[in-house]
């Protein structure tokens, strides 16, 4: 089986490398998402390395692409995290390198803000890849757990399964990147649908000097 999916759904999607300092102040339809999940073999993003990663791309709330892939983290996947993810070392055994899709990744979400739930870790883990490979990487962010509470403020609890229940958004398996990435998706649809993109995206936070090896 090939260790890679991706769906095309519409051509010419992926614009230029937005300016330092841009402000996201357009109408919805402007607005240009990639959103993600990572999952790592430790809880540790700064050590632990990517085994799994999917990518949806959003123009405003419409989808225009999915991809996902497993990743060889090159090193043994602990028992936690195999329980965790379903993820075990014969899964990967075939799968690409980061070195080998980082292009891909680049490519994918150039040009768009980068969106997961808890940003904080899923940006650390993959700059910490990138600067592996010894590629920069840095984008502009949105974080759909720091906008719930600042938007749905008074809920007991705020992780991306609760979250889902809250709006009725479907969720598959959890901790498995193509299925995280597709409620997180849904739930900044759900969002930017409610709220409005004007309040929505005063949570964007603009890119920082990426990492280097």
């Amino acid at each position: 089986m090939n260790a890679y999916r991706i769906q095309a759904i519409a051509p010419r999607i992926f614009p230029g490398t937005p300016k330092e300092g841009l402000t996201y102040d357009a109408a919805m339809e402007g607005l240009k998402f990639a959103v993600l999940d990572v999952e790592t073999t430790t809880g540790d993003p700064t050590s632990g390395r990517v085994m799994e990663v999917a990518v949806l791309a959003l123009d405003g709330v419409e989808e225009r692409l999915r991809w996902d892939t497993l990743v060889d983290p090159g090193t043994p996947i602990p028992a936690f995290a195999q329980r965790l993810t379903g993820i075990d070392q014969r899964m990967v055994a075939n799968a690409p390198r980061f070195l080998e899709i980082v292009g891909s990744l680049n490519t994918l979400t150039e040009g768009r803000v980068l969106v997961a739930h808890n940003i904080r870790f899923d940006l650390t883990a993959l700059q910490h890849e990138f600067a592996r490979t010894g590629i920069p990487f840095a984008r502009h962010t949105f974080c759909t757990e720091r906008a719930s509470r600042r938007l749905v403020p008074g809920l007991s609890h705020y992780n991306l399964r609760s979250l889902c229940r809250y709006f009725g958004i479907e969720q598959g398996m959890a901790h498995r990147a193509a299925t995280d990435a597709a409620a997180t998706a849904g739930l900044l649809v759900k969002l930017l649908q409610e709220f409005g993109a004007e309040r929505v995206v005063e949570g964007i936070v603009p890119m920082r000097t990426a990492k280097v090896a």
